[in-house]
């Protein structure tokens, strides 16, 4: 691999081994894990406060948890989310980054990580959108979960078929034809996913200007997350690169 490959591409080298891909996938999620449980706090919480104050609440009852421990846990848990996804993330992104043909490494990273917003939050909030209390909804808990993680595999699915059509299309008509043909397959792939599962209404107890509000929030709350993921992603690969001597390296 010659020097001017390695820096067009520099997480493409060869000296990534599992511990370093490891431990780049850990230092990125509590970066960005740690992003996400400032906006979880700073933005969602006031406005899980405000809804609670419309749920029907049983007399002379007390929370058996005090409102600090709960925002130690909700920030620990953004962290501890981050680290879990960020290291699939890694992984998953070292495999499939040669299919992205983009120079740039760090727009390589938010790339991928847009897809997995699309995937892991944005397109399964299109049938389960994310709620503060105060809501109700027509499906019970399992089979609202069984088809989150359906939706899921659906989303993973086409990303697979426009990550398989594009670049082929491409190569053989032209950027614009493999873009409009894996779009295609991936929204194709994502409305039959959507055509075969139960139908699910949520019942507001609260102001729909909060519920949207808080609907909106988190989203932007996530997609924060997964954008400094794809951005720092990088880095962190060349960061925890295992040192090559000069004996070892190839001559190229």
């Amino acid at each position: 691999m010659t020097s001017v490959t390695q820096q067009v591409f520099p997480a493409i080298e060869g000296s990534l081994n599992f511990l370093s891909i490891l431990k780049a996938g850990v230092s990125a999620g509590l970066i960005s894990g740690t992003a996400l449980g400032g906006l979880l706090l700073l933005f969602l919480t006031p406005l899980i406060l405000e809804a609670e104050t419309y749920e029907v609440q049983i007399p002379d009852s007390h929370p058996l948890i005090s409102r600090n421990v709960v925002h130690f846990w909700t920030f620990a848990g953004a962290i501890m989310l981050g680290i879990l996804y960020s290291i699939i993330f890694t992984f998953t992104y070292t495999m499939v980054q040669r299919r992205i043909h983009v120079k740039n490494a760090q727009f390589k990273g938010l790339i991928l990580a847009l897809n997995s917003f699309l995937v892991a939050v944005f397109i399964p909030s299109l049938y389960l959108p994310p709620n503060p209390p105060g809501i109700e909804t027509s499906l019970p808990v399992m089979t609202r979960q069984s088809i989150f993680f359906a939706i899921i595999i659906a989303g993973i699915l086409a990303s697979i078929a426009f990550w398989t059509i594009y670049p082929r299309l491409s190569l053989k008509y032209n950027p614009m034809f493999g873009l409009s043909i894996g779009a295609l397959a991936f929204v194709a792939i994502i409305i039959t996913a959507f055509l075969l599962v139960p139908s699910n209404s949520n019942i507001p107890s609260i102001p729909s200007d909060l519920l949207w509000k808080y609907r909106i929030e988190s989203l932007g709350a996530m997609f924060a997350f997964w954008a400094i993921m794809g951005v720092v992603v990088n880095s962190m690969l060349d960061y925890f690169r295992p040192q090559v001597s000069i004996s070892e390296k190839p001559f190229c």
